[in-house]
């Protein structure tokens, strides 16, 4: 289904891409994937006490879908890859301020260290099966993100639609309910991979573009905004103007 986001009064909806949130990085971090635990409490606490209003991923796609009126700043808060550091670090935060959140966990590497890029890394390891299901129980949106991470773009049409259907069904599996949200390993995607998306039985799939969400072309290629470790609260605040 190939339908635009809608917005008819000049208000934004930013959906928010996160990765590891932590307290140090160690020399093997893609800084670019990080941000100190310090940094997320100062962002979460400015949205609480801002005209944003945080909502979830679901919200967000029911409202645009729907064409329904957006009468304010959303802000929509998503977490790629479902680093172990979510359990103890993340959601905690989120829960304080009562913030709703979307995971996008990689389910070839349930409870074991994060096995893709250049170098190793022993911080990142991905949730267990058990966290993600007490934390899809406790409201969070569980998302799928591949089996083993892999650039989509890169690999043959078995391979793609292996990979997005398998992280689809797993999740699925162990969860017993539908998982609606697909997003794109390293951002990476193009006309087929989204049609594969599709045809597998999502009904939305997150980019890396940077941009408000009303500005996507399709359900298929919803922008986010990355935040990052080298963000100050300054240039986070920027983001959502």
């Amino acid at each position: 289904m190939e339908t635009p986001f809608q917005n008819d009064n000049g208000n934004k909806t930013n959906i928010l891409l996160y990765h590891q949130i932590g307290d140090t990085p160690n020399n093997n971090t893609n800084l670019d994937c990080f941000c100190e635990t310090k940094s997320f409490y100062q962002q979460m606490e400015f949205l609480s006490n801002s005209d944003h209003e945080v909502i979830s991923l679901k919200q967000a796609v029911d409202l645009i879908c729907t064409k329904g009126h957006i009468d304010r700043k959303f802000v929509v808060l998503t977490f790629d890859d479902g680093c172990e550091k979510f359990y103890d670090i993340t959601f905690p935060i989120l829960k304080k301020f009562n913030f709703p959140s979307t995971i996008y966990p990689v389910v070839g590497c349930l409870g074991q260290q994060a096995s893709w890029g250049l170098k190793n890394n022993p911080d990142l390891k991905i949730l267990s099966k058990d966290m993600i299901i007490e934390l899809s129980r406790l409201g969070v949106e569980i998302g799928a993100h591949t089996v083993d991470h892999v650039k989509l773009t890169q690999i043959e049409t078995t391979k793609l639609i292996g990979q997005v259907r398998g992280s689809k069904d797993k999740i699925e599996q162990f969860l017993g309910k539908n998982i609606d949200s697909f997003a794109y390993p390293h951002g990476a995607f193009n006309k087929q991979i989204a049609e594969v998306v599709e045809e597998t039985g999502f009904t939305n799939a997150l980019t890396c573009i940077n941009n408000y969400a009303e500005t996507a072309e399709s359900m298929f290629q919803i922008p986010r905004k990355y935040v990052t470790y080298f963000d100050t609260l300054q240039t986070f605040k920027q983001k959502l103007n």
